[in-house]
């Protein structure tokens, strides 16, 4: 008897992803989907059992598998499934997709894990995932079982464009419905930072059920436990960030996806570079239940395929009195602050009402950069080159490098003491409110200051609670809803509507609607220098669909995204001629086999250099469906300095 295991390591694409061993005695006691131990190479490691086979290519001495770590599977045979999907779509080792998405098993005995897991009847798991057969174990078999990387979108997508108080009445219905029918739920949020508040949605509207989190912040035997629940359906309700949409499930009804237009929901920064959006339509599939995607103002892609199943999902809804300040009007009158009159004049009565405002800022830190008012010299980080931004401590950091240094007092470059900071960041206005309104309580949300689930979930308790007036906080805090908040202020909202790039207009529009999109507040200001933007201008008239047609018009005649498919190639290397030399090899290669796409690049991004790093990049437009053996080859073929990102958010 033989066993085909996948490793769980990162293995160069060129090479097998599955590695066949001897059985040996644990022959009667293997399923798939279970994680063993089995040598690789001149090492050990673990990997999960893709399938046994009575016989395998003969004149080759297979090595016996080592143990089983546990005796119940991790996965199922639809998740394996899904784990080749995202392999193959994203061009990502199959076993390093398995190694990321699924939990890890506790290295020794757990008492409280052992205890709580007893509860569970494991046995489901067992039974649901004895082996397909033992004779074609094979890739081939698998993949003939398995969904192509082309496979066409659903036509069943249910889109919700809605306010956040009308999805939930919404979501409510979907909820108790497949709660009636034995089914269970999984409920997506784009950010740790919106995991409180909605299970506290969810207990409310739930109260009889305990409501499940899965998010990469829980310990490791939380994590564990809560997929042995989602396996044995143990629980009905699971609530989780992207990483979540991995997890197996016993009888899965429903899954929703809120804040679809979140970029958070694509993984972008290291591999599998994988949209939980587009694996949440695979598992749709695979698990034949229903997907429901929730927002104020969704994607472009994503309305154009709720196109196929009804004309136009937009319709007219109440939104809360929204107030266009020209900054510029501002200055005309004298005031040189930050905070228009009209801004100061709402927060003043918003604080004396005993009620709540929320402040968003478009920047983290106090000021977006520091520069010599003498020389114009700008302080750089010294790894990557990009602006330093400085926080309230008068320290600098940045972004990119994750360097951090204290403010020089003098220029570096001219020894002159008038150096200061420039921009706006959410510190900076956090201490203008805090100077303006002395008595108020102001309080600062941002991924540097709460992005752990426990801070977070101590930021919207204090928000709640009523022991914060005025919050001040980035696009994550925008969903936050609170029953005294009555007031949300955009207060550098032009950084955001200039930004370069072929997306920039969406992403302006899916901040304005989360801001001006809502009907629980009593008034929404946004201050502007520019108040006859046509982004503003569409957000004033309420008339959605404008943007949508003006977009994808425009999108069709450029060949951008949902007409077309962008892949972009990464190369970083410490050596820049090598950088030089290997993007310039791979473009013309490129250039040469896929006559039919257009191949951009190589191009120096920005920043240019990252953590002592240069970088060149190739974006390759595609017809949709049009990937070929020739791209597969020359994609598979690629060195460990080249990463791919398939459908990229930059």
């Amino acid at each position: 008897m033989y066993v085909n295991v996948i490793p769980l390591t990162r293995i160069p694409l060129s090479k097998p992803q599955i590695y066949t061993y001897e059985s040996g005695d644990l022959a009667s006691d293997l399923k798939i989907g279970q994680v063993v131990e089995a040598p690789l190479y001149n090492r050990s490691t673990l990997g999960i059992v893709f399938g046994t086979a009575k016989t395998a290519p003969a004149n080759i001495k297979y090595k016996p598998l080592t143990k089983i770590i546990d005796p119940y599977p991790i996965v199922g045979e639809r998740d394996l499934r899904l784990a080749q999907f995202i392999s193959d779509y994203y061009y990502s080792s199959l076993g390093l997709v398995l190694k990321q998405l699924t939990p890890e098993l506790p290295r020794k005995k757990m008492k409280k894990l052992t205890e709580n897991l007893a509860k569970l009847n494991l046995s489901v798991i067992a039974r649901s995932s004895e082996p397909l057969g033992t004779t074609k174990q094979s890739r081939e078999n698998y993949e003939s079982h398995g969904i192509a990387s082309s496979q066409t979108p659903r036509n069943d997508l249910d889109l919700i464009i809605n306010s956040p108080a009308e999805r939930q009445k919404q979501y409510r219905e979907l909820i108790a419905q497949n709660l009636q029918a034995k089914k269970q739920i999984l409920f997506l949020v784009p950010e740790i930072i919106l995991l409180t508040q909605t299970e506290n949605w969810l207990k409310q509207n739930f109260p009889s059920q305990p409501i499940t989190l899965l998010h990469a912040d829980a310990s490791m035997a939380a994590q564990l436990l809560a997929w042995r629940q989602a396996q044995t359906g143990g629980a009905k309700i699971f609530l989780g960030t992207r990483r979540a949409i991995f997890t197996p499930f016993y009888n899965l009804g429903q899954i929703i996806i809120d804040e679809e237009q979140n970029q958070s929901y694509k993984q972008w920064d290291m591999n599998p570079r994988y949209d939980a959006r587009v694996v949440a339509e695979q598992k749709a599939a695979l698990y034949d239940c229903n997907l429901t995607v929730g927002s104020s103002a969704p994607r472009v892609d994503t309305y154009f395929k709720s196109l196929a199943a009804r004309p136009s999902p937009l319709v007219p809804r109440r939104s809360s009195p929204v107030s266009i300040i020209d900054m510029r009007a501002e200055l005309r009158g004298g005031n040189y602050s930050i905070f228009s009159d009209a801004l100061q004049k709402s927060l003043a009565e918003t604080l004396q009402e005993k009620k709540q405002a929320l402040i968003f800022v478009n920047r983290r830190g106090e000021s977006t950069f520091v520069m010599c008012r003498d020389c114009g010299a700008i302080l750089r980080c010294p790894r990557c080159k990009t602006p330093l931004m400085e926080h309230a401590a008068k320290t600098l950091s940045c972004v990119h490098c994750s360097i951090k240094m204290v403010s020089p007092v003098v220029c570096p470059a001219c020894r002159s003491p008038r150096i200061k900071g420039f921009g706006i960041g959410v510190e900076r206005v956090e201490m203008e409110l805090k100077k303006m309104f002395g008595d108020a309580r102001v309080a600062r949300l941002d991924s540097g200051s709460a992005t752990r689930a426990k801070n977070t979930q101590a930021r919207y308790w204090e928000l709640v609670n009523g022991q914060i007036d005025i919050l001040v906080g980035t696009q994550a805090a925008l969903p936050i809803t609170a029953p005294n908040l009555e007031l949300i202020a955009a207060i550098n909202i032009d950084s955001i509507l200039n930004f370069p790039g072929w997306q920039t207009d969406e992403r302006a529009w899916h901040i304005l609607w989360q801001i001006a999109g809502r009907d629980d507040l009593k008034e929404i200001i946004i201050q502007t220098y520019n108040p006859d933007n046509k982004l503003l201008q569409k957000l004033i008239s309420g008339k959605q669909s404008d943007f949508y047609e003006q977009e994808l018009n425009q999108r069709k005649a450029f060949g951008y995204p949902p007409f077309a498919q962008l892949i972009k190639l990464t190369c970083k290397s410490d050596d820049y001629d090598y950088l030089t030399r290997e993007s310039l090899k791979i473009a013309d290669k490129l250039k040469q086999e896929l006559s039919c796409s257009k191949i951009i690049g190589p191009l120096k991004p920005t920043p240019e250099k990252i953590r002592d790093f240069w970088q060149r990049e190739i974006i390759v437009k595609l017809e949709l469906n049009s990937k070929n053996d020739k791209l597969e080859s020359i994609l598979r073929d690629l060195t460990n300095e080249w990463n791919i990102d398939v459908d990229p958010i930059t």
